[in-house]
């Protein structure tokens, strides 16, 4: 039996929260504290979405959902949010470790974020804030389309003529990244390890393509 509060413990920032934290648990892993940095970093990217989740509105989650462990209702949530929470957990019991990460996540500190240079992007995190870069550009060099300036206009194509939200989403993301990291150095060095088809120069590729789109298609 679920709930319908199920996908958004699995899917949404509960069930991030607990990914990164089973995944602090394996060996040579970042520690659950640079995680949680990240996740602050990532919740509090834009206006819209610190108000939405706020850190406080995400530790009230937590201390509820703590009193909820071992009750009735628990035993309701899917076996996925139960699993996470269990291996995330280890040795603790699953509402004690609700508790300290309700602990963790309300300590002021996670409100002043590192900034990229200081504590990396990570896998996760790569994906969060730049699935449409990631994505467009494995399009982009796949060799599904031939080569690059085929599979550029095939792919800025598909999206046409209904493209407005999605290419304008894209083009934002392809500018901040290029912002965040000013120099091909600085941008290559840190998506090495988490995107490394995402590169200095195809990004800029790919921004130049998206604004040629909208300047002839629009």
């Amino acid at each position: 039996m679920t709930t319908k509060h199920d996908e958004f413990l699995t899917q949404g920032v509960v069930g991030l929260l607990l990914s990164v934290a089973v995944a602090s648990r394996n060996p040579g892993a970042a520690p659950l504290e640079d995680e949680l940095q990240r996740l602050s970093r990532l919740l509090q990217d834009s206006s819209a979405t610190v108000r939405v989740m706020p850190m406080s509105a995400l530790a009230s989650l937590l201390d509820q959902l703590a009193d909820e462990a071992g009750t009735e209702v628990f035993g309701t949530r899917s076996a996925a949010y139960r699993d996470r929470l269990s291996r995330a957990a280890g040795d603790e019991a699953p509402a004690d470790f609700l508790r300290s990460l309700a602990e963790l996540v309300r300590d002021r500190e996670f409100l002043f974020c590192p900034d990229l240079a200081e504590l990396p992007l990570s896998d996760w995190e790569a994906g969060a804030r730049f699935s449409l870069t990631s994505a467009f550009v494995s399009s982009m060099v796949s060799g599904e389309y031939g080569g690059v300036d085929e599979a550029l206009d095939e792919i800025l194509t598909s999206e046409h003529p209904d493209c407005h939200e999605r290419l304008g989403n894209l083009a934002g993301e392809l500018q901040r990244v290029l912002y965040l990291f000013r120099t091909p150095a600085e941008f290559d060095a840190a998506f090495a390890h988490v995107m490394p088809h995402v590169t200095h120069a195809r990004v800029r590729v790919l921004l130049d393509a998206v604004h040629a789109h909208f300047a002839e298609q629009h």
